[in-house]
């Protein structure tokens, strides 16, 4: 069995040494230094049912949700004697084998788990819209959450390899273990090779286990003792089967290992959308790949369908918003039919009066849904499939206007005129008269009113752009009324209009970044930006914003995509992409995010699903956006390029990436002395933009920007002074943000 513990950490530190700075002051450095103390990371199969999770001390964990860490099962292996954890890595960033070492004594613990997969990659995106229909696949219980029925399901298999390896130089005694903690019924196999969980799972030892200790819901098989000499191994290896029952699976060490050889071919074979973004530093293109891989394990089939959801436990299902931002990466890595079919699942959900809600009090939920039709149509350039789906877009703007009507009701009301009350959601509960969905109800009637011009439709252009004027004048009247002041002098709008200043300022505020961007409901010199920015500002803690979610004086990790953004839009890409950076760095070592953490070394308290693929969603974004950005009916090149990708030898390259105008293609390469640059570029062709503009400041030595052909394969020299550009302060920029004319 072949191991390779730490590859990604080796190129990650030969990326810094590049750069010349350390890890204490490296901006530029993705080394998880922020990581939360623990995590958990998938290693299920592409649109996978059975979605295991594996701990971080290695232990396989399932039947979400229950007390074992959270999982109904929890499966550990061990030895006796305390045991010491040491690290854990992936076999690689596309290949969830997840490798665990820990110690007891002088023997190291290795262990391998890893789904079973196909000999061969399965066909993407191969459909069978009766055949693979839910039949209670995932059922929702009272509380929201999710439980499988395994005998629905065919039969699944995680692996268990472990090599215990003695490190010291004297003879040592070890006696294996494998606990199950479980709320189902435990049942001992008379053979001595087999333990079953419930009814839908078992769990099979290639070596028999001397005995059985029962407590209580759980039970620990020990294995004979060995004694290892040193550097002398032992490698056992477990399989646990889940849904319909079958044969048993693994009857060797030799044959576990050989599934493990199988596991990872399929997953470096399979056709999933890595190389569109390729880029010179081994951590970010990591977490890009990592990104890509988890969004498909999450995902499922449902009514013939990509569901792309958010997590595999607790936000195991479809999510209005975050569904539609991970369906708008997938649209900038090619994968267009299966953004398509996740669209159609989403607005498979309309209601009768138009609307989408399927959180009570998420009116924001309609205007989320035009922005991603919108969206869509706009990224493929089918205005064909537009006019198909059309009348859901005028049935979901009735619904906005309805909804304004109810709001006008009680003419005393703070939102009188704007969204009834709502649910802000992201650190805020309760229906309350707020912004967040008046936010989001602007933006997308602003997508609709845009798509409208698009192909043609004037009447409902007009019609609806007189309705977004009242309703954005309304808004603004709303806002003077409500602005506060922070304890810094930052003039500010707080997310519920009855505020009594017991809420911090920045409580929710994902609303307003999503306004600035992609809603682009304002103007960038506007004072209620600049003010909401200098506040989100001034409460940054490890270069993210602090305490704006549910958790207490946390920090929720992709609200930082939605901040670098928002600072990308209003002109300050190196804010952008030091943001990236650390929004990386608040992922695990296991390259995926949780949803909200703590601070370091303030708690391990956290909120929300691990893998977050709303987070996958956003760091795939992010790097789109730094170096690809549509402004109106201009395409905007390298806004946000962190300077260390200017580096000596650096390659840059974007593959077939999909934009407004089209796909478009182009490699920047940096010669071996850093002063030289040269950029290919093919611009795309669907829709040629009116300018195509090249920005030079942070990453150049340079500042301004090249203006570049919009037809033909572009090929460009550029001089760079290979000397790390300064950061601006970003204080300054919004004083100048401020003083715009």
């Amino acid at each position: 069995m072949s191991l390779v513990f730490g590859a990604l950490a080796l190129a990650v530190a030969t990326i810094s040494a590049q750069s010349g700075a350390t890890p204490a002051d490296d901006p530029w450095r993705i080394d998880f230094r922020y990581a939360p103390p623990v995590w958990q990371t998938s290693i299920c199969l592409p649109d996978d049912w059975q979605k295991t999770i594996v701990g971080k001390d290695g232990s396989l964990l399932y039947d979400y949700p229950g007390r074992f860490a959270g999982f109904g099962t929890r499966i550990t292996f061990g030895l006796r004697g305390e045991v010491t954890w040491v690290r854990q890595t992936l076999a690689a960033p596309r290949v969830p084998i997840v490798q665990t070492v820990a110690r007891v004594g002088s023997v190291e613990l290795q262990t391998e788990a890893f789904a079973v997969a196909p000999a061969h990659p399965v066909a993407r995106n191969r459909v069978n819209l009766e055949g693979d229909r839910e039949r209670g696949q995932v059922r929702p219980t009272n509380g929201g959450m999710t439980f499988l029925e395994l005998s629905h399901h065919p039969a699944r298999h995680d692996v268990l390899i472990v090599r215990l390896w003695n490190r010291g130089q004297a003879s040592v005694e070890v006696t294996p273990t494998l606990t199950i903690e479980s709320q189902s019924a435990l049942t001992v196999d008379p053979g001595q090779k087999r333990l079953r969980i419930g009814t839908g799972t078992e769990l099979q030892c290639v070596e028999a286990y001397a005995n059985v200790e029962s407590a209580t819901n759980r039970v620990r098989a020990v294995f004979t003792a060995t004694t290892l000499k040193p550097g002398g191994q032992r490698v056992l290896a477990f399989c646990i089967a889940r849904g319909a029952p079958g044969p048993v699976l693994l009857r060797s060490v030799a044959q576990a290992q050989g599934l493990r050889r199988q596991a990872e071919r399929f997953w470096r074979k399979l056709d999933l959308p890595y190389d569109r973004l390729e880029v010179p530093d081994a951590g970010v293109q990591a977490l890009l790949d990592s990104a890509i891989r988890n969004i498909y394990q999450a995902r499922e089939i449902k009514q013939g369908l990509p569901a792309f959801q958010v997590g595999p436990t607790c936000y195991r299902g479809l999510w209005v918003v975050d569904g539609s931002f991970i369906m708008e990466a997938m649209a900038y890595l090619g994968r267009l039919t299966e953004a398509r079919e996740g669209i159609q699942y989403l607005t498979s959900f309309q209601r009768d009066d138009g609307g989408f809600l399927l959180i009570d009090g998420h009116w924001k939920e309609t205007g989320i849904v035009l922005w991603a039709i919108t969206r869509h149509a706009r990224l493929t350039g089918d205005r064909p499939w537009l006019r198909a789906i059309w009348p859901r877009v005028e049935r979901a703007v009735a619904f906005v206007q309805q909804m304004r009507v109810t709001a006008s009701a009680n003419a005393a009301a703070p939102n009188c005129g704007l969204i009834p009350d709502g649910f802000s959601d992201g650190g805020l509960a309760d229906r309350v008269p707020e912004y967040t969905n008046i936010y989001w109800t602007l933006a997308g009637l602003r997508a609709a009113i845009q798509a409208a011009r698009w192909f043609g439709q004037e009447g409902d252009a007009t019609a609806w752009q007189r309705e977004f004027d009242d309703f954005y004048a309304t808004f603004r009247r709303a806002a003077a009324r409500d602005t506060r002041t922070d304890g810094l002098g930052h003039r500010y709008l707080p997310i519920r209009m009855r505020d009594n200043g017991e809420i911090p300022p920045q409580k929710a505020q994902w609303g307003f970044l999503h306004a600035v961007f992609p809603g682009k409901v304002f103007a960038a010199d506007d004072a209620l930006v600049a003010g909401n920015m200098a506040m989100l500002h001034s409460v940054e803690r490890e270069g993210l914003v602090l305490d704006t979610g549910w958790l207490k004086d946390g920090i929720w990790n992709y609200f930082g995509s939605f901040y670098a953004h928002a600072w990308l839009w209003l002109g300050n890409g190196d804010k952008a992409a030091r943001t990236l950076y650390a929004f990386g760095n608040h992922a695990s070592p296991l390259l995926v995010w949780r949803e909200e953490q703590k601070p370091r070394g303030e708690g391990a308290q956290f909120v929300g699903d691990m893998p977050h693929n709303w987070a996958s969603a956003e760091f795939i974004r992010l790097v789109r956006h730094l170096l690809v950005l549509e402004r109106g009916n201009e395409l905007h090149l390298f806004e946000g390029l962190p300077p260390t990708w200017a580096r000596p030898g650096a390659v840059t390259r974007i593959n077939h990436v999909m934009s407004e105008f089209g796909p478009l293609s182009l490699e920047f390469r940096v010669a071996r002395d850093g002063r030289t640059g040269w950029l290919r570029l093919e611009p795309p062709t669907r829709t040629p933009p009116g300018r195509i503009v090249l920005h030079l400041d942070h990453w150049s030595g340079r500042s301004g920007v090249l203006e570049l052909p919009t037809h033909g394969v572009v090929r460009k020299r550029l001089a760079i002074d290979p000397r790390t550009p300064q950061s601006p302060d970003d204080r300054n920029f919004l004083a100048d943000v401020r003083s715009a004319p």
